[in-house]
């Protein structure tokens, strides 16, 4: 056998198993958190769950911000219930955000 023909059998082979792969790695949503338009749910039964925006998230004092885990020019400054100052809240919940290290 050639090499023509073993790079063209190679290639047959290859190519519709890339494409297989990258359609599939496109078709799933992109994680909630990573646009600043997301409003992401809280885990099933959290009574923060109940807001739907950050502002009556931050009125409740047992709940805390998700903070945008998206691109950002600078890092976000989170404050200790996890809402930043310049970066947008996407989501709501009673669990308090990881520390930073």
């Amino acid at each position: 056998m050639s090499i023509g023909r073993i790079v063209s059998v190679s290639l047959s082979l290859a190519l519709p198993a890339l494409a297989a792969a990258g359609a599939s790695a496109f078709a799933q949503p992109p994680a909630c958190g990573m646009s600043p338009n997301d409003w992401c749910p809280a885990p099933a039964g959290d009574p923060c769950g109940r807001h739907r925006n950050a502002a009556a998230c931050r009125a409740d004092p047992a709940c805390y911000g998700m903070p945008y885990r998206g691109e950002s020019v600078v890092a976000c400054i989170l404050d200790e219930r996890g809402f930043a100052s310049n970066c947008p809240t996407v989501g709501c919940t009673s669990s308090p955000p990881e520390r930073r290290r």
